[in-house]
């Protein structure tokens, strides 16, 4: 996964985290022997570094791979393409398999998710996201709303929590997670 902080929209954005001591973390010894048993990786946003980290085995080893966004939170895997919120935007990655297996070294990586798509939503803290079919769901924490995307608005609100009386920027309730089957969400 490449960081949009490389792209050209974002040549001229401040740095995605703040400079400090290095990020550390503590592990089970079977945990990178359970992520190639079962063949995945494993992506985790913490905002409070401005990264995801993309866990994964490398024969039994942990082995961790960081990337900067500002504010990262909500993610959402559906097949190929994965959209990853961050404080003001939620961006589009499209998985690229011809471009993996050209990668060092050669044979090892089975994905390459490159930045395809940007869309400004504000700083709606879109704590969750989930796709329901072709369209990207996402939890609008600030607005206490679901929320989809379109072209001509930062959010188009679908529903809200019946004691909220209307859509208002002021965290009315901390929405902060949605839940969905294969058939989509339960509204």
């Amino acid at each position: 996964m490449t960081s949009p902080d490389a792209s050209p929209a974002n040549m001229d954005s401040p740095p995605s985290a703040p400079a400090g001591e290095p990020l550390r973390s503590v592990h089970t010894a079977s945990f990178a022997v359970l992520l190639e048993q079962l063949g995945i990786s494993l992506l985790v946003s913490t905002y409070q570094a401005g990264k995801v980290v993309v866990l994964r085995s490398e024969q039994a080893v942990l082995n961790t791979h960081f990337c900067g966004f500002k504010k990262p939170m909500g993610m959402a895997l559906r097949e190929d393409r994965l959209a990853v919120a961050t404080a003001l935007e939620i961006w589009e990655y499209d998985n690229l398999p011809a471009v993996a297996r050209r990668l060092e070294p050669v044979g090892r990586h089975d994905a390459c998710f490159l930045p395809r798509r940007a869309h400004v939503t504000g700083n709606v803290q879109t704590h969750e996201l989930a796709w329901v079919g072709e369209e990207l769901w996402f939890v609008n924490t600030r607005f206490s709303c679901l929320c989809t995307l379109d072209d001509r608005h930062n959010f188009v609100p679908r529903w809200k929590p019946e004691f909220i009386s209307q859509i208002a920027p002021e965290d009315r309730c901390h929405l902060n997670g949605l839940g969905c089957t294969r058939a989509g969400l339960g509204l």
